[in-house]
C-alpha cells in the first residue's frame, strides 16, 4: 500500500507535468520577497553583490525563481541600497527601501509583506545570502501548496527545515503586526496545524554565505573556485604593506576586467566574474619584490585559481585555438591600465619601447607581451562586435582610443 507521502508526491508530479500547471501558477499569483537589506557585518563584503560564477548572488536568486516559473519578485533594500537599485532595474524586478533595516531582519520582512501586490495569494520568503536553492525545490513547495490546504509550507532536507518557506497571504496582517520575540520564525510556529513539511533533495536550503568561510563552502559545493572575498583581498594587500598607488592600479585593473568580462558573458562566454575581480585586485600584491608575478602566486597559494592568474599576468601564452579564460581577461586589463589610468595598448607599447630602447633583451619581452595583448584584444572585439575602447569609454566616461 502506498503511503500518504508517496501518494502526495505522485499527485504533485502529475500536476506539475500536466498542461494546465503553468496556468495554475499564474492564476494563483505566487510572489517572492527577497531580503537584501542587511549590513553584511559577519561577511564584511556586501553579500547581494558577491559573485557566484557569472552572476551576483541577487541575480542568481532572481534567475532561480524565474526558472521555476515565478515572476512576481520583490526585493527589499536597505544597507547600500544605492548599489542595488540599478541592479534591480537591470533584472527588471520591483524593490522597496526599508529605512528600519538596522533594527533587524523582521523589519525587512514586514516591509516586503507590505509591498506585496494585493492579488498575491502566497509568497516565498528568502534571504539573499541563501542563493543556491534549486528551481525544482520551489516547484515542489508550490505543488504542495496546490494540493494541500495548508498555509505554511517548509522545505526539509536531512530532517531539518530550511529556506524558503512558502506562506499564504492570509498571514500578511499578522506578520506586519507581530512584535513578539523570535522574529518571523516564532510567529509562524504559532500555527503548527496549518504547516506542512516537504522533503526535498536540496542541501542548498541550508547553505548560506553569512561568513567568508560559508561563502567558500558554497562556492566549492557549486564547483566554483574557492575565492577570497574582496575584504579579504584588502587584508592580504595590507599584510604585505602594498603601497596605495599599487592598490589603486589593482582596483582599476579589476574594474576594467569586470567590464570586459560582463561584455563577454553577454555574448555567451562562461566566465567567473568573482575570479576576475579578486585576481585583478591581488595581481600586484608582490609588486615591489623580484619576479613579482611568481612571488604573488606564492602569497595566494591558498587560492590556486587566483595564484595561477597572478603568475601569468606579465606573460600569458594564448592563441585563438584555446578557450578564452579569466586569465586572459586580467592579462589584457593589466595592459590597459597605467598606474590608475586607462590607456590604449598603443600608448603603453610606445612608452615601453622608448623606455627600454637601449635594452634588446627587454624589448624582446615587450614585443612578445604586447603581441599577446593585441591578439586577445582583437579576438574580444571580434566576438563582442565593438571596440573595447568604446566599451570602456561608455562604462567609465573616459576618452581612450586604440
Amino acid at each position: 500500500m502506498k503511503g500518504r507521502q508517496q501518494e502526495m508526491e505522485e499527485k504533485a508530479k502529475a500536476s506539475w507535468e500536466s498542461e494546465d500547471y503553468m496556468g495554475k501558477l499564474h492564476e494563483l499569483k505566487i510572489g517572492v520577497i527577497i531580503l537584501a537589506a542587511g549590513l553584511s557585518q559577519r561577511m564584511k563584503s556586501f553579500k547581494p553583490l558577491l559573485p557566484l560564477g557569472s552572476q551576483s548572488a541577487l541575480a542568481k536568486v532572481v534567475s532561480t525563481f524565474r526558472a521555476a516559473g515565478i515572476s512576481h519578485i520583490h526585493v527589499v533594500l536597505g544597507h547600500n541600497a544605492h548599489k542595488l537599485i540599478p541592479v534591480c532595474a537591470a533584472l527588471e524586478v520591483k524593490y522597496s527601501y526599508n529605512e528600519n533595516y538596522p533594527q533587524g531582519m523582521l523589519t525587512s520582512v514586514k516591509a516586503g509583506v507590505k509591498a506585496l501586490e494585493q492579488e498575491i495569494e502566497a509568497f516565498f520568503l528568502l534571504p539573499v545570502d541563501i542563493p543556491i536553492i534549486q528551481p525544482a525545490t520551489l516547484q515542489k513547495l508550490y505543488q504542495a501548496f496546490l494540493l494541500n490546504q495548508k498555509g505554511i509550507i517548509y522545505p526539509v532536507y536531512g530532517g531539518k527545515r530550511g529556506h524558503p518557506p512558502l506562506i499564504s497571504s492570509k498571514y500578511k496582517e499578522g506578520i506586519v503586526s507581530w512584535e513578539g520575540e523570535g522574529g518571523l520564525r516564532a510567529f509562524l510556529q504559532q500555527y503548527p496545524a496549518d504547516s506542512l513539511e516537504v522533503m526535498v533533495e536540496d542541501p542548498g536550503i541550508h547553505m548560506d554565505m553569512d561568513t567568508p568561510e560559508g561563502y567558500r563552502r558554497l562556492l566549492n559545493y557549486c564547483g566554483y573556485p574557492s575565492l577570497p572575498t574582496p575584504e579579504e583581498c584588502y587584508e592580504l594587500l595590507a599584510k604585505q604593506n602594498t603601497p596605495s598607488w599599487v592598490i589603486k592600479h589593482c582596483e582599476r585593473v579589476a574594474q576594467v576586467g569586470l567590464i570586459l568580462g560582463k561584455e563577454l558573458i553577454d555574448v555567451g562566454f562562461n566566465l567567473n566574474l568573482g575570479l576576475i575581480n579578486v585576481s585583478a585586485l591581488l595581481h600586484d600584491i608582490a609588486r615591489l619584490q623580484p619576479n613579482h608575478p611568481q612571488a604573488g602566486a606564492r602569497l595566494t597559494a591558498d587560492y590556486p585559481e587566483v595564484a595561477e592568474i597572478i603568475a601569468a599576468h606579465m606573460d600569458c601564452q594564448w592563441d585563438r585555438l584555446q578557450p578564452l579564460t579569466e586569465k586572459e581577461i586580467v592579462y589584457l586589463a593589466d595592459k590597459l591600465v597605467e598606474e590608475e589610468n586607462v590607456v590604449s595598448l598603443q600608448e603603453r607599447l610606445e612608452k615601453a619601447l622608448e623606455k627600454y630602447q637601449d635594452k634588446p633583451e627587454a624589448l624582446k619581452h615587450i614585443y612578445r607581451r604586447y603581441y599577446q595583448a593585441y591578439l586577445i584584444c582583437f579576438y574580444l572585439e571580434e566576438v563582442i562586435g565593438k571596440s573595447i575602447y568604446e566599451i570602456i569609454n561608455l562604462k567609465l566616461g573616459r576618452d581612450v582610443h586604440g
